[in-house]
């Protein structure tokens, strides 16, 4: 004799699946590599811990959207940079890369910012950098702002 499910058990098997799914993508999906730092690089130099050793980011000058932005970032000989791209937080517009003058030490970094109507933009900085000798993976975040005149 078979024995057949009821719509209540299928339900309740769908729904614990859809649980466990959700689960796992809440507990694996957008975290961060490693560790994740937050700074507020608006009008000075950020530094954010990479174990015993630090990164610093400062603008060269004040940031301005539709502006050519230079940045200056300072790490630990036995790191390098793999990424780095910037992203509005108060109005996503994508992902603005930061390209490097020097592809080899990366220590000068320019990107251009978007134009936006808010009075009041806010940014994030990410660099996402790798230690060359254990691969050991790392993501900084940097938050700014600009200001319409």
């Amino acid at each position: 004799m078979k024995k057949s499910l009821s719509h209540w058990q299928v339900f309740t098997t769908i729904l614990l699946l859809c649980m466990l799914i959700f689960g796992i993508y809440l507990g694996y999906v957008n975290t961060s590599l490693n560790n994740e730092a937050e700074c507020n690089l608006t009008n000075s130099a950020c530094n954010v811990s990479l174990g015993e050793q630090y990164l610093s980011v400062r603008f060269l000058q004040t940031p301005v959207a539709e502006e050519e932005l230079l940045l200056e970032f300072d790490m630990p000989p036995n790191y390098h940079i793999d990424k780095a791209w910037i992203e509005g937080i108060n109005m996503y517009m994508g992902k603005t890369p930061v390209m490097f003058e020097d592809a080899n030490s990366k220590n000068r970094g320019v990107t251009f910012l978007g134009s936006c109507n808010l009075q009041e933009m806010q940014w994030r900085l990410f660099v996402e950098l790798e230690h060359i000798e254990s691969s050991e993976r790392h993501r900084a975040s940097f938050d700014f702002y600009t200001y319409l005149n």
